[in-house]
């Protein structure tokens, strides 16, 4: 249960930020850029979660 909670809040921080960057880095709003943004979130909190499921473990 607690790897499903922070991966979940692991998912929010990590496309907030990652729209951060693409702004930053003047990359155009499309369906592109959402879709390559919502893949990296969901990779990086599959990650988080797993880590935690083994940490936890």
């Amino acid at each position: 249960m607690l790897s499903l909670v922070v991966s979940t809040i692991a998912f929010f921080v990590a496309s907030y930020y990652l729209k951060r960057w693409a702004d930053d880095n003047d990359i155009p709003k499309g369906m592109t850029r959402n879709v390559s943004i919502g893949v990296a979130a969901i990779a990086l909190s599959y990650v988080i979660g797993w880590l935690i499921d083994k940490v936890a473990a």
